[in-house]
Order: structure tokens, then sequence, then C-alpha cells
């Protein structure tokens, strides 16, 4: 791009610690080091109010959301009364997507994951709809697919999953975080994709230890004398966090293992399975996700290219 642009960034929410919001945050440190401006439509948003639309109905755990999803993914057939609420809501968050669009002059819109995981059904729709009729070059920004979780695979909702999920749009690019990813994208759509892997900013030096870092150890009862194994991620399945049990297992070393995220969206199954497994195992783990849930705002990047260095 020749000319600063205006860049819209669309996903469910940008708050939080979780590898979406985090990932984007690594993004717009980039774009806007570059010059281009970054607006953002979410149900919740750590940036700035006046770049920052909002709409609550865009959470995946909106009541009605999660509403539908449940007559989605719990047999093959779906109501037609989810029906009628998925196109109502679509045409709700089209409309508000619309105003974002026009209200902020977008030239380029980036999707984080909406169009990947069929979390917020309707939300994807819309976006869909949205660049299908204005041909907006949009870059569909992939962490995760529908077939990478066993929630899944009993669906209702087929029709909306080859719609949106993702869509197959002459104006979008994808972009999946890893070769895998790619590989199985276009196995299963025939959709090529661009691989941008999830980044650290290694040129830098860490910030200085605050208070949490200087008292972690104490603050979760984690002896001085052991060696301390990170995982920093959701409890979801598809982490395969039960490695990282058997690993500390197989270590035969005094360790913890700490993980850094709750249990979140996907319910509790996998939380308790794992605390089950490393009590088996008799493996020392720290479910700490309550302990890294920072106050909004506070995992914002430093306005400054990440490459640089």
């Amino acid at each position: 791009m020749s000319k600063p642009a205006r860049i819209g960034f669309i996903s469910t929410r940008f708050s939080g610690t979780d590898g979406v919001s985090l990932e984007a945050a690594k993004w717009v440190q980039v774009i806007e080091s570059q010059g281009h401006t970054c607006t953002f439509f979410a149900s919740a948003s750590v940036w700035p109010s006046d770049v920052s639309y909002v709409v609550q109905d865009a959470h995946f755990e909106h009541p009605e959301v999660r509403q539908l999803s449940d007559d989605h993914f719990d047999d093959f057939l779906r109501s037609p009364q989810t029906t009628r609420k998925v196109n109502r809501m679509r045409r709700y968050l089209k409309s508000h997507l619309d105003r974002f669009v026009n209200q902020n002059d977008i030239q380029i819109l980036i999707v984080e994951n909406a169009l990947a995981i069929p979390m917020h059904v309707p939300l994807a729709l819309a976006i869909t709809e949205l660049v299908a009729e204005r041909g907006l070059p949009t870059i569909a920004h992939h962490h995760d697919f529908t077939w990478e979780g066993s929630r899944y695979a009993v669906s209702a909702a087929d029709d909306y999953l080859r719609a949106a999920f993702p869509p197959l749009l002459h104006s979008v690019l994808h972009v999946v975080i890893n070769s895998y990813a790619r590989q199985q994208l276009a196995l299963r759509t025939g959709a090529s994709a661009t691989v941008i892997p999830n980044v650290m900013d290694f040129a830098s030096p860490p910030p200085a230890a605050d208070v949490v870092s200087q008292t972690l150890r104490r603050s979760l009862a984690i002896s001085a004398e052991n060696y301390l194994l990170l995982q920093p991620s959701r409890i979801v399945p598809r982490k395969r966090i039960e490695l990282a049990i058997e690993l500390a297992r197989r270590l035969d070393l005094p360790c913890t293992l700490l993980i850094t995220h709750g249990a979140g969206e996907e319910g509790n199954a996998y939380d308790e399975y794992l605390r089950q497994y490393a009590a088996l195992l008799r493996v020392d783990v720290r479910f700490a996700g309550s302990k890294f849930a920072p106050p909004e705002g506070n995992y914002l990047p430093r306005r400054a290219n990440i490459f640089a260095g």
C-alpha cells in the first residue's frame, strides 16, 4: 500500500488474554507503525473508545448466541425458530457493520477468527454478506477451524459453515498461522492461504519484572527449588495440555506446571479431566487463569515496530 489506509478489525472481542486478541494487537502495532489507521468492531474492546465500535450482541457468550449454538451443534436438525433468530441477528449485526464501515471510511477489513470457528454464526454470516456486497479487500485471519473442535462434529448448521467458515469470496485473502492449517484449508475447501505464524518480539528485551512477577512463586505457593514449566494457553482439548503434564512427569525433576488461562467458553469437562490426570500422575499443577487476567488495556503493545532491531 503506497498510501496510508483505513483498516477495520472485526472480531467477537478484542479484550482479555486469548490468543486472538493478543495476536491482533501485534498486527495493529506493525500496521500502525507503517502509517495506517486502525479501528475496531467487537463486543468488547481494549482500544480507545474513539476507534472502537462496540456491539454487545457480537460476543459469543451473548445469551441468545449461546442458545443458537446449542441448537446448531447438539444434533443434525435445527428448529425453524433458530433459523429465524439467526436471520434476525444477522440483519441486526449487518446494519452495525455497515455503519462501522461507513463511519470510518474503511478501505480494508481484517477479520480475526470470526470466519474460522463457528462460535458466532450470525456474525460470520453478516460479515460474509457485507464483503460480498461491497467487495472490500478482506484479510481473514484464521487461528483455528471448525474441524479442529470436536464440539462441532455434530452439526445442524452445515449450510452456514459452508457459506461463512470460511467464505470463498474473490476479495478475501485467507491467512493461517501454520502450514498444517494451510494444507487442511486447501484439502477441505479448495482455498489457498498465506502462512503468517504467531510471533514474539525476541529482538527487544522483556519488560522489567513488576510486583506480580516478583511475587509469583509466593502467591501461587510454588517452591523456589522447583523448575517452572509454562503452559500459556486456554484449557481446551485441542491444546493437548495432557502432554505437558506427561512431560512434567517424565522429567523426573522437582517441577511445577503453570497453566495461565482458564477453561472459558468450551466448558469445564477438560479442566476437570486435567486435574484428575495430574493427580493420577502426581504432577504439581497450578491452574492460575484468574492470576493472569489483566485489567482492561494492559496487554496493549508498545507503539513501536515489533520487528525492529
